[in-house]
């Protein structure tokens, strides 16, 4: 895969493989004796959906990457279907480097533009995980009102939105002023154990105050035992808003 500006390649060090964009872009990482674990703190804060809902049915995956999302929902949520929307051909064409599944009936990877995607769905998704980005950053119509709406529209009714976004995009503002008039104002953010990536939930779900966290049975206790430190402080950071809500 030639190195040229934005194009994707693989990288293998100290018994991790990662998915660059360029130098100074590490899209994805995985750990080559454990191919379906999430090694990045974030993924397993966006992981936080399950806690505010039935078993997921249908998740819409938008962006690939090195697909760290798709194959742990996969392994470790068995009744869900999972609709992913890679927008860069050459990233999809890596799936075997980071040992993606093939398609399936419970898996279907597509290349097209996740934001055109969710705008012909209709209350099919129980979450959507937009973590979508190439060389630039996150995409102007990924932050968009348009695509916030869209994803409102795309969710049912006790739907989760999930968005990775790096706490330095200049549009993160504008982002949660479009989910919070689009989810009426149930938003909140969870940050990364380092602080540079911040983790958006929206959804009416989020409401429900969580409390003692706990194993939730759709996940075996390997899951548990990657996700659980995240967990509490998804925990922490929904109490931080509905105490901000009281106040207010």
């Amino acid at each position: 895969m030639s190195r040229r500006s934005g194009a994707p390649y693989v990288v293998d060090a100290g018994g991790l493989r990662s998915l660059h964009f360029g130098p100074a872009r590490i899209q994805s990482r995985m750990r080559l004796a454990e191919p379906d674990a999430l090694v990045f703190d974030y993924t397993c804060l966006m992981m936080g959906f399950v806690l505010f809902g039935a078993a997921p049915r249908r998740i819409a995956v938008i962006g690939l990457g090195g697909g760290s999302l798709v194959k742990f929902c996969r392994r470790h949520l068995p009744q869900a279907r999972l609709d992913v929307v890679e927008l860069d051909a050459r990233v999809i064409a890596l799936r075997d480097a980071f040992a993606i599944p093939r398609d399936d009936r419970r898996l279907r990877i597509r290349l097209g533009d996740g934001a055109a995607f969710v705008a012909t769905q209709a209350h099919v998704f129980d979450a959507i995980l937009l973590d979508g980005y190439d060389e630039a950053g996150m995409p102007a119509r990924l932050r968009s009102a348009r695509f916030a709406a869209a994803c409102r529209a795309a969710l049912r009714p006790r739907g989760v939105l999930v968005i990775n976004v790096d706490r330095g995009d200049p549009g993160f503002a504008s982002l949660l002023r479009h989910l919070r008039r689009q989810f009426d104002d149930a938003v909140f953010v969870a940050d990364d154990d380092d602080g540079g990536n911040a983790v958006v939930f929206a959804g009416a779900p989020l409401r429900r105050r969580l409390g003692a966290i706990a194993r939730p049975a759709t996940l075996d206790r390997i899951a548990w035992s990657q996700l659980v430190a995240g967990f509490g402080r998804v925990r922490a950071a929904q109490h931080r808003w509905l105490a901000g809500e009281a106040a207010e």
